[in-house]
Parts: structure tokens; C-alpha cells; sequence
């Protein structure tokens, strides 16, 4: 229901969304531990183990990012395993792993005092996910952590990395999926592990620890689910009074419960039979109550539906355990759906089909009942932008309950995503997030807001008159970073992204070109864009580096 980074995946998207499935039932869219135990980690066990070494030169030569606008390794990485303890959404004990990456060389930047970057990845069904397997093409979150590991620790940060409850090694069977108080707290376990293993390996003179020390300098930064996990992050650490430099949330789903309404209401979004498992168990685990059993929200033959999985999703589909990417039941006969029809044309050709679908139709009736009674504020006429008040469907109270609006960051914040993105409505979740930081700047000047909101798609400008695709709220210092200069770069290499693709699929017509930009449009052509801007307001704003 929700939102991808296993999407940002070439090899993943390509095997889920650019499926044959799709394509013509669509017409269109489209390592273990070494056991130390420290006393001073906040879990009873945080542990860490040497996976690899690449130098500067394995980076620039082999991680395959030559499309991106990823800078010229100036340092080694060396890649290790961190185990640590952690929560599950019940507060059950459990445990998660996390990639450290370490910078390496005689450069400057990659010596002495090292800026850290706490770094959340977007959704995959793929439990088997391992951040700290960088150049492993045979681990689907290779794509991902090259790009991160070549953007951030070859320039000189130590970037942590948590897999989250759930995945790689994690007893966890589930993933506490954008449950904001689970993820934050499993971010801030991972970061304390990481540090407490650091510091210790310094003390012991670990040759990979002996030439960097941590600044103390936190940045955290996050793409799609992970952008939502950012932000919830930086929230629990702000009330912690826990020092945080700067953060950078990227095409996240921050307006969870208005995102939510909008798919129920008709919208579904690209990946939705990815999400809504992950969602609806992860919730379950939470709160208890979404559901009786899995056949009271999904179809009988789904109702075993679970997520992540040790098999591929292309390999569900075709084994029959979810599918592709219908939500809903085409023209359903039931009233309380009268009159709901899909606004967007991805939506329209991939969301629904007669008897193939994900989500019960009496399941969705009732949600649609009570998001038509109690609205959300961001869908009315002059309404104030906010989660419905009172609403009574359960998984309504629960999407509400992990809502991200309302958060003011007091830290400084650059919010970055792309207008068209059929997998994470960019209006309804940075576009709303963006008029409630507005509204308490225009309430209270004097508040310390310092926040750069940029839409890297300039491209489809003519259709969004009233839009702006760079936004200042508060005291944004344009003096400490060029951000305009950003903004164009940035802007210009995404342009030529969607035009490169759209070329690409030319030869094969029409709809062959639609399909390509819709399904490489979160993943392949925003991810990498945001993620050059952050990297260039982390380095301009606070000479991070």
C-alpha cells in the first residue's frame, strides 16, 4: 500500500514492475559476529566483523554508478557487520544488523575527525537484504548501498547503516513497517551500537579504526520508506535532546494516514501489492487489531501473504502468492464504492483487476466509509492539512498514530523528491508536509525553522503553475551553500535521465516509453538525484567533510 526502495532496485523493479504480467495486462505504467560483548553499548550484545575493503579505485571502477551524478572516490571503504539489539513493534526483544562503513586512505578527508551519516534504506520485500554487502551483485541491496557507500563513505563520512528488524539476520519475523516509534528506536539502537563498536575498537588499536575518529557531527539521511524513517528518527532524537547536525528525508511517505486514504480512495500506487503486507503485519504487530485473521483483509488465496520473504516477489507472483501489483477489485459492486474512480493513469491500468487482486472489497468499503465520514483534514476545502480527528476504522487510528505531520525538525532539513512519482504521491506527502511548515513559520517568525524543500522534476513545470520546485521556509541560509546552483544541476541531470530512458524505449513506441518512465521514475531517476542533492547540502551547509 505504502511505498519502495526495493523498487530502487534495477534488477528487483525490473523483475516486479516491467514484468510481462504487467506490461500486457496493463497495456501501460507502465556474515555472523565475533560475539564481544561491551558494556557500554545501549543492548546487552552489540558486536562487529570485517566484511571488505575496497579502495578508491574499486569504487570509481567497478560500482557501476557512472549514470549517477556520484563524485570521484576520495577514499577506500572499508565494509563491516554490526549486530546489535533492538525491539520489535510489540516491544518484543529481537535483534538487526547494520552495515559500518568506514572511510580509508591518506587523503585529508578520510582521516581524524569523520562527520557520521545515519543512513535509512526504502522498502524490499527481500529479507535477505544486507546493507553491508556492497559490490555483492548477488544481494538485491547492492544497488542501494554502492550508491550510498560511493556518495557519502568514499567521500569521507562513516556511514551506519541499519538493515532494520526483520531482514539479514534478524530473529524478527516480520518488519515493523513505517511503525515510527519501532523504526526510530531500531535507527537510534543501530547508531549507538555502531559508535559504542567504534570506540572500542579504537581502544584495542584495530588497524580499520586507528586514523578516524567520530566529529560527532550526526547527519541522517533516508530514501522513500526510508525518508519517512528519517524523519520519524530525528523527531525521537530531538525529544532524547540528543544533538542531530542536520537531516535529509527523501520521497517519504510522511503523510501516511492522507497517502493512505488517497490509495483507498482509488489511487493505487505503483508496488501496492509490496506494501500492503508489509503494512498490514507490521500494524497487526503493533496494534492487534487490524485484522482477526489475514483473510479479513486479504483474498483467501493471499491470506498467507508474508512479507519479507527469503523468495524473490517476481517468484510469489508466479507461484501465485500475491499479485503483481493489484490492489482492489475492478468495479465493485458495492455501494459504499459508488462514484470512486482512479485520478491517475498508473492507477487506472495497474491497480485493479476482477478477481486477481490483494485487498478484500469489504475490507476496503469500510475504510472508504469512514475516510468519506471523517475526513482528512488535507482533503478538504480549507482544511487544516492535518490527520482526520476522529477517525474509527482501525487501520485509519493506526495510520494516523504513525502520521509524521505535526513534526516541526528544529534541525536544519532538506526534504527532496520528484512531483511524478507514481509510487509516493509527492503532493500529498512533502507538498503537505511543506504547507504545515509554512503555516507555523507564517504563526511564529521567530521560530528556528530552517528547512529546503526541492522537487528535482522542473520538467512537467507549464502543468504546475501554482507549484514551486524549490522552497525556503524559515531562516534557509542560501549564504552557507549554493543552493541554486544545486537545484539547476540537479534539476538538469534529472532532465536528462528521463530523456535518456524515454530514448531508450523510443524504438519500441509509445507505450513502451510511458512504461519505462513510470516504473524507473522513484527509483531510478529520483533516488539518485536526491541523493547528489543531499550530499551537496551536507558538504556545502556544514563543510561535513
Amino acid at each position: 500500500m505504502v511505498l519502495p526502495r526495493s523498487i530502487i532496485n534495477k534488477p528487483i523493479m525490473t523483475r516486479a514492475l516491467l514484468s510481462l504480467a504487467i506490461a500486457s495486462s496493463l497495456l501501460l505504467v507502465g556474515c555472523g559476529d565475533d560475539n564481544e560483548r561491551f558494556a557500554e553499548s545501549p543492548s546487552s550484545s552489540a558486536s562487529a566483523k570485517f566484511v571488505k575493503t575496497f579502495t578508491a579505485n574499486d569504487i570509481n571502477s567497478s560500482f557501476g554508478l557512472g549514470s549517477t551524478a556520484t563524485p570521484v572516490a576520495k577514499c577506500g571503504v572499508t565494509i563491516e557487520k554490526v549486530s546489535y539489539d533492538t525491539k520489535g513493534a510489540a516491544d518484543e526483544d529481537t535483534n538487526a544488523t547494520a552495515a559500518l562503513m568506514l572511510p580509508t586512505g591518506d587523503a585529508p578527508e578520510c582521516q581524524g575527525d569523520r562527520p557520521v551519516l545515519l543512513y535509512a534504506h526504502g522498502t524490499t520485500t527481500d529479507k535477505g537484504y544486507d546493507f553491508a554487502q556492497v559490490g555483492n551483485i548477488k544481494n538485491p541491496a547492492v544497488g542501494e548501498a554502492n550508491l550510498i557507500a560511493a556518495n557519502f563513505a568514499a567521500q569521507g563520512y562513516i556511514v551506519v547503516a541499519p538493515n532494520y528488524a526483520g531482514y539479514d539476520t534478524s530473529k524478527l519475523d516480520y518488519h515493523p513497517y513505517l511503525v515510527a516509534q519501532q523504526q526510530s528506536t531500531d535507527m537510534v539502537d543501530a547508531l549507538d551500537s555502531a559508535r559504542s563498536i567504534i570506540e572500542r575498537k579504537k581502544r584495542t588499536n584495530d588497524a580499520n579504526y586507528s586514523k578516524i575518529d567520530d566529529s560527532g557531527k550526526l547527519f541522517i539521511a533516508g530514501y522513500s520508506q526510508g525518508g519517512y524513517v528519517t524523519m520519524a528518527t530525528a523527531r525521537l532524537l530531538e525529544s532524547q535532546k540528543k544533538p542531530v547536525t542536520a537531516i535529509a528525508p527523501s520521497s517519504g511517505p510522511y503523510a501516511l494516514a492522507a497517502f493512505g486514504d488517497e490509495i483507498f480512495m482509488g489511487n493505487v500506487n505503483i508496488g501496492a501489492s509490496r506494501f500492503a503486507p508489509l503494512l498490514g503485519i507490521g500494524l497487526q504487530a503493533k496494534y492487534g487489531n487490524i485484522y482477526n485473521k489475514k483473510s479479513d483483509i486479504f483474498l483467501e488465496k493471499y491470506a498467507d501473504a508474508q512479507l519479507p520473504s527469503d523468495v524473490a516477489f517476481g517468484k510469489l507472483v508466479k507461484a501465485g502468492k500475491l499479485p503483481n501489483n493489484a490492489l482492489f477489485q475492478k468495479n465493485p459492486s458495492d455501494p459504499r464504492l459508488a462514484g470512486l474512480s482512479p485520478s491517475k493513469l498508473f492507477s487506472i491500468l495497474g491497480g485493479y483487476d476482477e478477481t486477481d487482486y490483494l485487498i478484500k472489497t469489504d475490507f476496503r468499503a469500510a475504510y472508504v466509509a469512514d475516510a468519506q465520514k471523517n475526513p482528512d483534514g488535507l482533503t478538504l476545502a480549507n482544511g487544516n492539512n492535518l490527520p482526520a480527528a476522529n477517525p474509527q476504522n482501525n487501520l485509519r487510528k493506526a495510520l494516523k498514530d504513525n502520521d509524521l505531520r505535526g513534526y516541526v525538525p528544529t534541525m536544519p532539513t532538506f526534504i527532496c523528491g520528484g512531483n511524478q512519482d507514481p509510487t509516493v504521491y509527492f503532493d500529498t506527502n512533502s507538498g503537505a508536509v511543506v504547507k504545515l511548515l509554512q503555516a507555523e513559520v507564517a504563526k511564529n517568525p521567530a521560530k528556528k525553522i530552517n528547512i529546503t524543500v526541492l522537487d528535482v522534476d522542473a520538467d512537467n513545470k507549464a502543468d504546475r503553475p501554482d507549484k514551486e520546485t524549490f522552497t525556503l521556509i524559515g531562516q534557509a541560509s542560501m549564504n552557507k551553500w549554493d543552493a541554486v546552483a544545486v537545484k539547476d544541476s540537479v534539476q538538469t541531470n534529472f532532465s536528462n535521465s528521463v530523456k535518456k530512458i524515454k530514448d531508450d524505449a523510443a524504438p519500441q513506441g509509445g507505450v513502451a516509453s510511458l512504461l519505462a518512465f513510470y516504473t524507473n521514475y522513484h527509483g531510478d531517476l529520483v533516488s539518485p538525484a536526491c541523493t547528489e542533492a543531499t550530499r551537496e547540502f551536507f558538504n556545502q551547509e556544514f563543510k561535513a567533510v
